[in-house]
């Protein structure tokens, strides 16, 4: 992938850069991780690609910053027949992160669930999006060999170097799974709400893919 974007050697993967564009990664024939699309060339780039789906992790303070325009985004990608959905979460933040999952993930996989090819990104792609994608191999890829966290985990960041936030993602399967106070989750030890049953997964799709609450923002 990077030098189909026209990387070099000397591009650190770990780094974020306005400049040098999407970054991105297939980590299943339907989800793509990766940075933000900047104007409605990279939106173009990413129809050309396949995607019928933009899944966005920013807040629009994320988008002001990077003189990003939203507008010429969704245009963009209405145009091209493309659904622009927003998640937003708190960059740098694991608790808004950990609230913000399991509605990203429920929209990641209503997708998918159609045959829809989903992009999702935050700023760089190495922090949020990663971790929605981890999640939702994390609880709804049962029968695929990512029994646990840990295994799903290391699938992605195997394909693309990202450190995102495994105690957000634990704290969101907790949180779906416990039944108890959110703030009791900081009392539970390092591997709790790490692996799943074939019972748990079955909960959290029921929850997830059945639950009003859930319900992403369209813009």
């Amino acid at each position: 992938m990077a030098k189909k974007m026209g990387w070099t050697h000397l591009d650190n993967p770990f780094e974020y850069s306005f400049e040098r564009g999407l970054y991105y990664h297939y980590i299943t024939p339907l989800l793509v991780v990766g940075s933000q699309p900047r104007n409605a060339l990279d939106v173009d780039h990413l129809a050309d690609e396949g995607v019928d789906v933009i899944l966005n992790l920013q807040q629009d303070k994320d988008l002001a910053y990077w003189k990003v325009s939203l507008e010429e985004i969704s245009g963009r990608a209405g145009h091209h027949g493309m659904q622009l959905v927003r998640t937003p979460a708190v960059d740098f933040s694991p608790h808004s992160l950990r609230d913000t999952l399991p509605k990203a993930v429920r929209a990641l996989e209503q997708a998918r669930a159609c045959g829809q090819k989903v992009y999702v990104h935050c700023t760089a792609g190495l922090g949020r999006s990663p971790a929605v994608a981890i999640a939702a191999l994390f609880w709804f890829s049962e029968g695929d060999g990512l029994s646990s966290l840990d295994e799903a985990y290391s699938f992605l960041t195997g394909i693309r170097p990202c450190g995102p936030s495994r105690d957000a993602i634990r704290g969101a399967t907790y949180d779906l799974l416990s039944g108890r106070p959110h703030d009791h989750f900081q009392h539970e030890p390092s591997h709790a709400f790490a692996t799943l049953s074939a019972h748990d997964r079955a909960r959290i799709r029921s929850m997830l893919l059945g639950s009003s609450w859930a319900t992403a923002a369209w813009p």
